[in-house]
């Protein structure tokens, strides 16, 4: 005799965090040295006081997804540290797949690792700073589940709770929500505001 399957938990919440709209940029730099490693990851530790960072690569190719909230100049001054410091760096002010395959392509002529980066449920995209939600279960269970910010735009709806349910429904890998189950919105970090003129960073020595 078969044994019956066992009861699927029940989805107890969800937990949305809403991607939070800021200008963003891909900042690559070549690291000779161990030495010249750390320069650019304490650089970017400080960075990441401003605004959100998500490293993309580490190694020889040091690589990092930079949103910023706040000060418009913020990107020029990461981008004068860098050149000045560094013998190649470059920015990119957009994200796309052109972006990630340049990052995949330079750390594969190079020793660096490419970092795992959030993949759309809809449509596979990677984004750094996608909207996020975490799936609850009566078991004590959790699914994490992102989506891009293109999809996000596409499937928007009037409420939070309506959006995530949209998102859920065109999930690839058909995930199975009840509609009544609870949404609650988690908001993004609290950065540091620095005031005008101020020098945000240190040369790396």
């Amino acid at each position: 005799m078969s044994k019956s399957a066992a009861p699927r938990p029940e989805l107890s919440g969800i937990r949305y965090s809403p991607a939070q709209s800021g200008r963003r940029a891909v900042f690559m730099a070549e690291a000779r040295s161990k030495k010249e490693i750390r320069q650019i990851r304490e650089l970017f530790d400080t960075v990441g006081q401003l605004a959100e960072v998500v490293p993309i690569s580490q190694g020889a190719v040091m690589s990092y997804a930079v949103q910023s909230h706040g000060e418009a100049s913020l990107f020029g001054k990461i981008e004068w540290l860098l050149k000045t410091q560094f013998t190649f760096s470059m920015v990119e002010r957009n994200f796309s797949d052109v972006t990630f395959q340049l990052v995949r392509s330079l750390c594969e002529h190079a020793d660096a690792e490419i970092a795992l980066l959030p993949e759309c449920g809809v449509c596979s995209a990677l984004d750094p700073f996608p909207t996020r939600a975490t799936l609850e279960y009566s078991d004590h269970s959790c699914t994490e589940v992102a989506y891009c910010g293109r999809c996000t735009d596409r499937f928007t709806e009037a409420d939070p709770a309506s959006t995530i349910h949209a998102l859920l429904r065109k999930d690839r890998r058909r995930l199975r929500v009840n509609a009544r189950a609870p949404v609650s919105v988690v908001c993004g970090p609290d950065l540091v505001t620095p005031e005008s003129g101020d020098i945000l960073f240190a040369e790396a020595s």
